[in-house]
Parts: C-alpha cells; structure tokens; sequence
C-alpha cells in the first residue's frame, strides 16, 4: 500500500482511518502515540487556519512521534 500524502488532512484522515479500522491490532500504547499525533496535527492545522502559518514545533512532535511508533511497531511494515 503506497500512497502520497499530500496535505496536513491527509495524514489527519490517514491515521484516524488506520485507529478506526484498527486492523493491525494496535497496543494501547500504539493508539495513544496515534491520538497524541493527531492531537498535535490538529492543533497545528487550527493555528495554521487563524495565523495563515504552519506550526512546525508541533509538526516536529507529531514526526517524532510517527518515527517512534514505526521504529518500534514491527507490525506496521505489513502497512506500505
């Protein structure tokens, strides 16, 4: 599965739909790394909304996060 992301709601509705169909049988821990990362991409797209400016201390986070989960989740490789 490869698919390009090619805006912030992409992802935000890429990961909201890997939650919902939660067929890779995420850990808790996993679900709440993805809740936290959609946390911050939202927060990030409300500022970017008001400001006109992309927030990338909270677009680092979020990164961070996706790079954490996927270093550590030998599941997730069945995904792309």
């Amino acid at each position: 599965m490869t698919k390009k992301v090619k805006s912030l709601d992409d992802l935000l509705q890429g990961i909201k739909q890997l939650l919902l169909e939660n067929r890779c049988s995420f850990s808790d821990e996993e679900k709440v790394l993805l809740n936290d990362c959609l946390a911050y991409l939202q927060q990030s797209k409300k500022i970017s909304n008001k400001t006109g400016f992309t927030n990338l201390g909270l677009i680092a986070k979020a990164t961070e996060i996706l790079l954490r989960l996927l270093l550590v989740s030998e599941h997730l490789k069945d995904l792309y």
